[in-house]
């Protein structure tokens, strides 16, 4: 393949050796499936008019300091979500003043952090609850409940809260292992039925599933490796990511690996359709391969990286791929730029712009832009410089809409997401949130 001037000198700078290899491996597994490509056809819309834009400073939002909300982890919490189809929760930290003269292990003293959630409704984003609460790290957040409500999830507990914000249910992690075990990731199934908790506990991480709905919780298989992707039956998760070296065999190195469910942690009437073996068994689900995979529904996923996307399914059959333009667009895969809507049947993805949109000559050609997120940590933003959002929808296997994105308007992508019936996007641009309407689904299956 050519490469025009300078534009593998360009990729190098951008994610260096290591997203190379992704894209070699990229051209020898996914691109014979590329004529398999359904034509596109997108409805496009602009981030100037939105249906409604609210600006969460006047409720406490740190605007002068972003560095402490990306300490929350992005790749374990989102900072916007749907609870349910009608409410919008936002999230943010704030930092607490403290006095200094006071015992950590005094189980009464203060918590430094302070998590605050805003519930708005969705279709017009009037302001329907607050709530906060005391954590001692800011690694916090919330997951939508299947049943309505959410889960709160700090470093100390799970608590599941109602439709109407009352707490139902507590588990405090050291009921899963000791106190002294950290949380390593973090992952909900696209139903909101299950949420997957890697804890490192020496020697080794331990994987723990919990059910929404009942916070019931049971063990299950998985590897070494923080980045995995849950369904309600099974962990899917790269064997290991390329870190350079020999190019060639590092890009034909990689495998996905399917990790069994527990079936503990499955509702009854599921556990006869989910296809991994009860035992947590271990099979290899595409090799060679790599990227970043995530779940869209429990029985397909998407792989992506920096110049491409393909949806795969549970036994590696790839149904569609798209090559992005390195000298227009870009995908950040440490920033988890792919969420899905609660039904299964939409998913969005958030790109970053390569060039920058002012114009600038570097010799004799426009200067080329890339991320400030080049530290390569699993807590980028979705999109540092955002290009455009794109809503994939897969009943009927082609992009239906693209988010064309105004700098002016909306610098940053901080979080993304789909209503659960995919009829609405969220962003979150660093405290303010912007929502926008999709055209409706047309798919006669809403099943979640």
């Amino acid at each position: 393949m050519w490469y025009p001037p300078g534009h593998m000198q360009a990729f190098l700078i951008h994610r260096g050796a290591k997203h190379l290899a992704l894209f070699l491996c990229v051209l020898f597994v996914c691109g014979t499936s590329s004529a398999q490509k359904t034509k596109i056809g997108s409805d496009h819309a602009s981030s100037d008019h939105p249906l409604w834009r609210v600006d969460l400073q006047s409720l406490g939002y740190p605007q002068k300091n972003p560095d402490l909300q990306r300490r929350r982890n992005f790749a374990n919490f989102d900072t916007i979500s749907f609870v349910s189809d009608d409410i919008i929760a936002a999230t943010f930290i704030t930092r607490e003043d403290i006095p200094n003269l006071q015992r950590r292990e005094d189980p009464n003293h203060l918590r430094p952090y302070r998590l605050h959630a805003v519930f708005l409704d969705a279709a017009t984003g009037k302001i329907l609850h607050t709530l906060d609460w005391p954590t001692d790290d800011p690694n916090a957040g919330l997951f939508p409940r299947r049943e309505g409500g959410f889960l709160l999830l700090t470093v100390e507990h799970i608590v599941s809260y109602s439709a109407d914000w009352t707490p139902l249910k507590e588990l405090p992690l050291s009921e899963l292992v000791s106190d002294n075990a950290s949380i390593r990731g973090i992952s909900e199934s696209p139903s909101g039925r299950s949420l997957v908790i890697k804890l490192l506990h020496s020697p080794s991480p331990v994987c723990y599933t919990v059910r929404t709905d009942t916070l019931d919780s049971s063990q299950l298989s998985c590897g070494l490796l923080d980045i995995f992707t849950a369904s309600d039956n099974g962990i899917v998760a790269p064997e290991k990511l390329p870190s350079g070296g020999d190019l060639l065999e590092k890009a034909s190195g990689g495998a996905f690996l399917q990790y069994g469910a527990s079936v503990g942690a499955l509702p009854a009437n599921d556990r006869r359709n989910h296809n991994l073996s009860n035992t947590g068994d271990i099979r290899t689900v595409c090799s060679p391969c790599t990227g970043m995979p995530q779940f869209v529904n429990n029985d397909k996923f998407v792989v992506y990286s920096t110049s491409y996307l393909s949806i795969v399914d549970r036994n590696g059959k790839v149904s569609f791929t798209e090559f992005f333009n390195a000298f227009q667009n870009w995908i950040d895969e440490f920033g988890r730029p792919v969420r899905s809507a609660a039904n299964g049947q939409r998913f969005v993805l958030a790109t970053n712009v390569t060039q920058d949109r002012s114009v600038q000559t570097f010799g004799g050609s426009r200067d080329i832009h890339f991320s400030l997120a080049v530290h390569m940590s699993t807590g980028d933003l979705p999109a540092e410089l955002p290009y455009d959002v794109k809503i994939y929808d897969l009943p009927s296997a082609k992009w239906i809409f693209t988010l064309q994105i105004n700098a002016d308007h909306l610098q940053k992508i901080w979080g993304l997401a789909l209503s659960p019936n995919g009829n609405k996007l969220v962003i979150d641009s660093g405290g303010v949130i912007h929502v926008f309407a999709l055209p409706p689904s047309s798919a006669t299956d809403n099943k979640r």
